[in-house]
């Protein structure tokens, strides 16, 4: 990820997070799918969407921890 989007997502409340981190996990399930039932384009784009939703995740915890 790009240090920018970092920063906006650090910026966001957690609700806003949460929709960002569904739509992610949306993306990497309906990825999944089509691996097998069509040629892929960007290969490693599940591996940034892996990374993405680890990000998020991490910056909702800390938001948890932090009582934010």
């Amino acid at each position: 990820m790009k240090t920018k989007e970092k920063q906006t997502l650090i910026s966001m409340k957690r609700e806003e997070l949460e929709k960002v981190l569904t739509d992610a996990q949306n993306a990497l399930a309906i990825l999944l799918v089509n691996r097998y039932s069509k040629q892929s384009k960007n290969a490693r784009e599940a591996r940034v969407l892996r990374s993405k939703i680890a990000v998020i995740s991490t910056y909702m915890r800390q938001k948890e921890l932090t009582h934010e």
